[in-house]
């Protein structure tokens, strides 16, 4: 693997209490179904984490997918991010587990955009 494009540990926001502090005070832009909570860190580097909706997709292995694809458009573009931020990407409708990785990407990029964190 080529250095710098993995998806660390440290790059993942992993407890409840992480997410709720960005929900919290943390600012959120949505375009369709999809949205992100983002907030400023002080670590220097960018965390990631994810909310999918079980209302909407009932199935694990849908979310988990749903999850996967966006996983890899962060790995893919996270050099062109703005460091030090912390980023909940929350699905709740819109999008198709069968959606292809250019949709996901495109969703992805319009959100960070509209935030201003490219």
């Amino acid at each position: 693997m080529i250095a710098g494009f993995g998806f660390s540990k440290k790059e993942r926001l992993l407890k409840s209490k992480d997410f709720r502090v960005i929900y919290a005070k943390g600012r959120k832009v949505s375009v369709g179904g999809t949205a992100i909570c983002y907030l400023e860190n002080s670590l220097g580097h960018n965390r990631l984490g994810f909310s999918v909706s079980s209302r909407n997709f009932k199935l694990a292995s849908a979310r988990n997918r749903i999850r996967r694809l966006f996983k890899e458009v962060y790995r893919r573009t996270k050099s062109e991010l703005r460091p030090g931020t912390d980023i909940v990407l929350v699905i709740k409708r819109g999008f198709d587990k069968n959606s292809p990785y250019k949709d996901a990407e495109r969703v992805f990029m319009d959100l960070v955009k509209k935030a201003g964190l490219v």
